[in-house]
């Protein structure tokens, strides 16, 4: 399985770059008006363990169902970073952080991951892409400011 060496800024960036191209008050389309914008949860990822088997719902797409484009706030972010499409949609279902872990070579660190995944929950909950951000800026600030009060 391929790799990629994408820093945590680089990451940043990318997701500050797709929310800036879908606007801040962007929505992740809603079921019932694109279906074909999630995935069934009899098709997910063995990593997404939250959400699969009987009490599964269908998920958001890293990638669209015709291969063609980024869907998801993460799955762009990792596209705009280098992540090609193809490996992203051999990932779909798996959660963000650990698409993060699979793809992402040196891995990045746990709150980066974490902040992904924050993301990645406010968008799923419905929430805009300005939502998720603060959502993925909260996790950072909230973990360094641990960090340093720790040592």
């Amino acid at each position: 399985m391929p790799t990629f060496a994408i820093t945590e800024n680089q990451l940043t960036a990318a997701l500050h770059a797709v929310i800036a191209d879908r606007g801040l008050d962007w929505t992740y389309p809603d079921l019932d008006a694109d279906p074909d914008a999630y995935l069934d949860p009899q098709d997910h990822h063995p990593l997404f363990a939250e959400n699969n088997g009987e009490h599964g719902l269908p998920s958001c797409r890293y990638v669209s169902a015709d291969g063609h484009r980024p869907m998801c706030l993460i799955g762009a972010a990792l596209h705009r970073a280098g992540i090609p499409l193809p490996v992203l949609a051999d990932h779909e279902g798996a959660l963000a952080d650990a698409v993060l872990d699979l793809v992402i070579e040196p891995v990045l660190p746990d709150l980066v991951r974490a902040a992904a995944r924050a993301a990645q929950n406010a968008q799923d909950d419905g929430r805009t892409s300005g939502d998720a951000l603060a959502a993925f800026h909260n996790v950072l600030i909230a973990g360094r400011v641990m960090n340093d009060a720790r040592t």
